[in-house]
């Protein structure tokens, strides 16, 4: 899966997927087949809308390890968490980071939830604990990998954290984070992860998934069909739904483990160069683990240099936001360097 798989990567030096996953040669093809099948066959193009749907929440489920019927594929990460959300009893009490991604706390304030925040803080999980032991908090909300930090949340932390409150809800912002790492959810301590998937699983825009757990049907005690159907309600994109199923079956055909494991290496070696050239702050690698994303620190005019220079990353804050998959190789990395080293 090189260059020839996905063309954006002979632009330059691609370190910008946190923003937007690269469109493969492969799955613009079978798109184009998708719309031509429309073209020609509309009426049976809508009639197997439901076979396309369903084969794709099969594909999810066995991907991502839970039950098909508590996995539900979105337009994107935002409307996804807005439709579970609805379902839970309002002014419930919420805790969550205050540098979040806004469409997270934005879903919470419309539905009238009891919001409370603490700072972003590199010691993340520690902050999260000492509000916790006030014991007034009733759902966790908060990104997997935080956006503007690439800081990923340690996941054993929140099992612990959800023995200790079994009555608390997790929610989990996945876009940073489906696709990018190993998961097993059902293995995990989340009731609740939504994700956009034009990101890290490459599957174009348009679609996204959302997994719930089994506490989290019975706490609102749903049927199944309920919220399948509230999800549902209208038509839905074939295409993107169709998209989403070509990109996670893509991961799977390529040996999913096997890729993650490339995306670690590229991104260890990437953390201690950085770290030894003082680009990213001192905490990252303090830290039991990090995600692929970095905040690089420089002087005014680094994402002009590094644009002029063809790296493609965007502004975050006072920093540069770089990002590392699978497909990024070490002369990626080198290339970052030596642009790096010409900046004054």
């Amino acid at each position: 899966m090189n260059a020839d798989f996905f063309p954006l990567l002979t632009k330059g030096t691609y370190l910008n997927t946190a923003y937007v996953g690269p469109l493969s040669t492969a799955l613009a093809e079978f798109r184009n087949a998708q719309e031509q099948h429309y073209v020609e066959n509309g009426v049976d193009y809508k009639i197997s809308a439901d076979a396309v749907l369903e084969k794709t929440h099969h594909a999810l489920a066995h991907f991502f390890g839970l039950e098909t019927k508590r996995t539900f594929v979105v337009p994107n990460f935002s409307s996804g968490l807005r439709q579970v959300l609805s379902f839970l009893p309002k002014k419930l009490k919420v805790l969550t980071i205050e540098e979040e991604y806004p469409s997270l706390t934005a879903a919470f304030e419309e539905g009238g939830f009891a919001i409370h925040t603490i700072p972003w803080e590199s010691e993340l999980e520690l902050a999260i604990e000492k509000r916790l032991a006030q014991n007034d908090i009733d759902i966790l909300a908060l990104s997997i990998v935080q956006y503007n930090s690439g800081l990923l949340v340690d996941i054993d932390f929140l099992k612990q954290i959800k023995q200790q409150y079994p009555n608390l809800i997790l929610v989990g912002d996945g876009t940073q984070f489906l696709g990018a790492h190993l998961f097993h959810f059902d293995h995990s301590p989340f009731d609740v992860i939504s994700g956009s998937g034009y990101k890290w699983l490459l599957a174009g825009f348009g679609n996204g998934v959302v997994l719930v757990s089994q506490n989290y049907m019975n706490r609102v005690q749903l049927d199944y069909e309920v919220l399948h159907d509230r999800i549902f309600m209208g038509h839905f994109s074939i295409l993107a739904v169709a998209s989403l199923h070509f990109a996670v079956q893509s991961l799977e055909e390529n040996d999913f483990k096997k890729l993650m494991l490339k995306k670690e290496q590229i991104s260890e070696k990437a953390k201690h160069k950085l770290t030894e050239g003082k680009w990213i702050s001192p905490w990252v690698v303090q830290r039991k683990q990090h995600s692929s994303i970095f905040i690089l620190e420089g002087a005014a005019g680094l994402y002009e240099h590094l644009v002029q220079n063809k790296i493609q990353c965007v502004q975050r804050g006072n920093g540069v936001r770089i990002s590392f998959h699978y497909y990024n190789t070490e002369e990626d990395l080198n290339r970052l360097m030596e642009v790096l080293g010409q900046f004054s």
